[in-house]
């Protein structure tokens, strides 16, 4: 069963920390130090532990696939606002953009975020609109129950290796593939009362993706994209995209071009945002996500995300269903104040508020718990290297 022990794992970490633990607080970007949007400023390791953090950064490298940790394509480490620390496998670079499997989750969230602050999502405790019909119990459960996995779904990833059986994998790759909303609205009854059980989902970030398309309105966003198309010299006339290119357009204008950001999200052939599963960026460019976050939100000076919004991420979903998940990010209480980012073969953001860190490591690893322990204990080893 993918990951079930190392989630038991942490739980049981956690459990006796977790009504205590307060949040450290986020550190702002260095004064004199450039925000990375155009590119990054490079520093240094620090020379006390410049050593260890080398023989990790080699440790990373030299797996393959089969081994414990498995095959790194990419290591970025920034420290205090500057890269610090760049290597690469063979064949990937600065430039290569690297699946985000469960990244997208993240990115999701803070595109929620995104529409919190610029109004287009009024509260977070309402209800999600758009992607059930209104006598739909399902209907009901808000956009904090959906980023936080805590819907209530009848839902199956991480309980079955075998595809026939396993929820993701059929949606994404079998009957759903062609409209993975609509399979999941005839596949995934509600179970749970909303709010009382944590369940892993792609499903929910994936009804998370339809339901910005429809709040940010994908006629009205691409009338309005017409019209200045028209104003700059185009024809009036040229017909609107499918519906997945304004979305698209909509993430580069609202998150990924603030950023500095050269990704690209991925949509199913109904024009759906695959939001818990699909976009494509660079390792330095999945660090300027973890550094939005690291920085409360805040970007050269402009707030992108509403006050609060990065520590209600970092903070286990109201009634205790869960305490190592907060909203698009796992959470580590009891063991540090580190919360991450991660996917699919082993791909990770790690952010560290109280060594003002992020480690971004992109990578091709098998599915079970003892990587995934691998991963986590090299990344907080890591951690520890910095002060």
């Amino acid at each position: 069963m993918l990951r079930n022990i190392f989630l038991i794992c942490l739980a049981c970490l956690a459990a006796p920390f977790a009504a205590a633990q307060a949040l450290v607080p986020l550190p702002a970007q260095p004064d004199g130090v450039a925000w990375p949007t155009a590119g990054w400023e490079t520093g240094v390791l620090p020379p006390e532990h410049a050593d260890e953090i080398q023989e990790l950064l080699d440790i990373a490298m030299v797996g393959n696939r089969g081994d414990l940790g498995g095959e790194t394509h990419a290591v970025v480490i920034v420290h205090k606002g500057r890269l610090v620390a760049e290597v690469y496998r063979d064949g990937f670079g600065a430039g290569t953009r690297h699946m985000s499997w469960s990244l997208a989750k993240s990115v999701t969230s803070a595109l929620v975020g995104r529409a919190v602050q610029l109004g287009l999502v009024e509260n977070i405790d309402a209800p999600m609109p758009g992607v059930f019909p209104e006598d739909d119990p399902r209907a009901a459960i808000t956009w904090r129950q959906w980023i936080t996995m805590t819907d209530g779904l009848e839902y199956l990833e991480f309980e079955s290796d075998i595809l026939e059986a396993n929820d993701v994998a059929q949606m994404m790759y079998g009957a759903g593939r062609f409209d993975v909303v609509g399979y999941i609205r005839d596949s995934f009854p509600l179970k749970y009362a909303p709010g009382t059980r944590w369940n892993y989902s792609t499903a929910s970030f994936s009804l998370v993706g339809r339901a910005l398309q429809n709040v940010i309105g994908v006629d009205t966003w691409c009338s309005t994209a017409s019209s200045e198309a028209a104003s700059e010299g185009a024809s009036p006339q040229t017909p609107c995209s499918p519906a997945d290119a304004p979305m698209a357009a909509w993430i580069d204008e609202v998150l990924f071009r603030p950023l500095g950001m050269d990704a690209q999200p991925e949509f199913d052939l109904s024009g759906t945002y695959l939001g818990g599963s699909h976009v494509w960026a660079t390792a330095r460019d999945y660090a300027k996500l973890g550094l939005l976050y690291l920085r409360d939100g805040v970007w050269d000076g402009e707030r992108l995300l509403p006050e609060g919004w990065v520590d209600m991420t970092r903070t286990p979903p109201p009634g205790g269903p869960a305490n190592f998940y907060g909203a698009g990010f796992w959470l580590l209480p009891g063991a540090g104040d580190a919360f991450y980012a991660q996917g699919h073969e082993g791909q990770t953001i790690f952010i560290v508020p109280s060594r003002d860190l992020i480690v971004v490591r992109l990578a091709l690893m098998e599915e079970n718990d003892a990587n995934w322990e691998a991963d986590l204990q090299w990344n907080l080893a890591l951690a520890r290297a910095f002060p």
